[in-house]
């Protein structure tokens, strides 16, 4: 008999008949159930109303729980015959993990050589007076552009 502790992970839709309360304390006694059988919680998880992609027994909405915990392989089929014959679940999925370790986001650091460079003179306020240009500067842009042009 192997003695060793698994990591486990369950998730079960709890049927939207029951209160919330009802489907925190199903999950309070699942924890208990993995405890009495020699079990340890890993992680605590939630339960909260979730909407379901598709109906299941005809309903659209139910109580979503999970916990990770730590078990003897042995006893794991006690667990599941607790889930598969309780009335109040409509799905479960109980499964053997593995501890992920802690994910590192690494920065990316830029080169100068690999920031683009532009030559785009910086903006500048301007202020209305320098917005509105004689007529006289006008008359000489009118000029060169004829020059150009060949006009």
């Amino acid at each position: 008999m192997d003695k060793e502790h698994n990591l486990y992970e369950v998730a079960y839709l709890v049927s939207p008949a029951y209160s919330e309360a009802e489907a925190q304390n199903f999950q309070q006694t699942l924890k208990n159930l993995v405890q009495s059988l020699g079990g340890l919680i890993d992680q605590e998880g939630e339960v909260f109303k979730r909407r379901l992609a598709y109906p299941i027994k005809k309903m659209r909405e139910a109580y979503l729980g999970n916990f990770r915990f730590l078990l003897a392989g042995e006893k794991i089929a006690e667990l599941e015959n607790k889930l598969k014959t309780s009335k109040e679940v409509l799905r479960h999925l109980l499964v053997h993990t593995k501890r992920q370790p802690p994910r590192t986001i690494r920065s990316q650091v830029l080169k100068p050589s690999l920031i683009p460079q532009t030559d785009k003179p910086k903006k500048t306020q301007k202020t209305e007076t320098e917005h509105l240009e004689p007529a006289s500067d006008i008359a000489e842009i009118d000029k060169k552009l004829e020059e150009i042009l060949g006009k």
